[in-house]
């Protein structure tokens, strides 16, 4: 299933989306630290759903605090910028592109971009991974209407925890 931009209406011309099919993993004990410690992946995510939905092919509805995707993908560095762009990631976000950091974001409803073309590989063939961390026991994070409990009680709306919205990459001049 592909995506196109999500607004086409203002599309960029090099502008490619990377919703699609990524490595995946719950971490709840939050054994991970950065992408080099993860030696297996064992699911794998259809974005831009979130693991709650069937249509990310996982359709966990649990609470976990943290998860890792990742995906490799093809960009061949030149004299442009290349732009990573989120839609938004819940709540806290760390991004790295080759095993190194480029962007750390908070905020799970505001989208965020990172300037990567410094930890672009000359060969075109690039790793992007993402952990997103949401804790669903801290109440003073901001979560809109989305219930902490795992029932959803009075005015809350059933929780969407770790959700991924689209993002893509696009070059600038």
């Amino acid at each position: 299933m592909q995506f196109g931009y999500p607004r086409p209406q203002l599309e960029r011309a090099q502008w490619t989306p990377l919703n699609g099919r990524w490595k995946f993993l719950f971490d709840d004990e939050r054994k991970y630290r950065q992408p080099a410690e993860i030696t297996s992946w064992p699911l794998s995510i259809e974005v831009p759903f979130p693991p709650e939905a069937t249509a990310s092919g996982i359709g966990d509805t649990g609470y976990h605090h943290a998860c890792w995707y990742e995906r490799e993908i093809e960009i061949r560095p030149e004299e442009q910028q290349v732009i990573l762009h989120f839609g938004a990631v819940d709540y806290s976000a760390s991004v790295w592109v080759n095993g190194r950091l480029v962007v750390r974001h908070e905020g799970g409803h505001t989208p965020f971009s990172a300037d990567i073309t410094h930890a672009l590989n000359a060969d075109g063939k690039q790793t992007i991974t993402v952990c997103a961390i949401d804790d669903p026991s801290d109440l003073t994070q901001p979560r809109g209407k989305q219930d902490w409990q795992l029932d959803a009680h009075s005015i809350w709306y059933p929780p969407r925890r770790a959700s991924g919205r689209p993002f893509g990459w696009r070059k600038y001049r």
